[in-house]
């Protein structure tokens, strides 16, 4: 007997279960490429959020200038004002973005490190002697996920040390800054800026 056109039972359900692999591998496929797609839109936005930040700090750190900063309540800052321990640093800054107009361009810069939050904030006085403390900006968090924020100078003789004046005492500001941040995912990021 002749047997007649089609499908036993048999290769119908064969075929059906290899169809059921090859959708259940393009299902895992499509969404491994959906994941991947979401971590790489995160860290460019990381990356993108880490340039913008030191496209900032390169800006603050390269219109440093040599002139004190006299804050309300009679003390006097040098130019730049880096403790040794190294979590903050404040400078006085000509020409940056966001100055009053009062200001001539000069103001005053603060960058600070809390390690236990792991962000580095940014803060700005608009004026090198402003009248009261309500001049000074808000801080505004640049950095997020930092482990370690530290500003070096450097100094013909004595080379690169962390914090600015160092222990000689002395005033004006360094030939070059250098900041390394150590960031939780991005690892060691560090900027260089020279000043004379």
């Amino acid at each position: 007997m002749r047997r007649q056109g089609g499908f036993t039972l048999l290769e119908l359900v064969a075929v059906m279960a290899i169809f059921a692999v090859v959708a259940l591998i393009g299902v895992k496929v499509v969404e491994q490429t959906l994941r991947s797609n979401d971590r790489l839109v995160a860290l460019s936005d990381e990356a993108a959020d880490l340039a913008y930040g030191l496209a900032l700090l390169r800006r603050d750190l390269g219109a440093a200038i040599d002139l004190p900063f006299a804050p309300p309540g009679g003390a006097v800052f040098p130019a730049l004002d880096a403790p040794a321990r190294g979590d903050r640093f404040a400078l006085s800054v000509a020409g940056a973005g966001g100055l009053a107009a009062q200001s001539a361009g000069f103001g005053r810069v603060t960058w600070a490190f809390d390690p236990g939050t792991g962000t580095v904030t940014r803060r700005v006085w608009p004026v090198l002697q402003p009248a009261n403390a309500r001049a000074e900006s808000s801080a505004v968090t640049v950095f997020e996920d930092v482990r370690g924020f530290t500003l070096e100078g450097f100094v013909p003789g004595r080379g690169w040390s962390v914090g600015f004046p160092g222990s000689d005492g002395q005033a004006g500001l360094p030939l070059a800054l250098r900041v390394r941040l150590d960031h939780a995912r991005l690892e060691a990021v560090e900027t260089l800026v020279t000043l004379r």
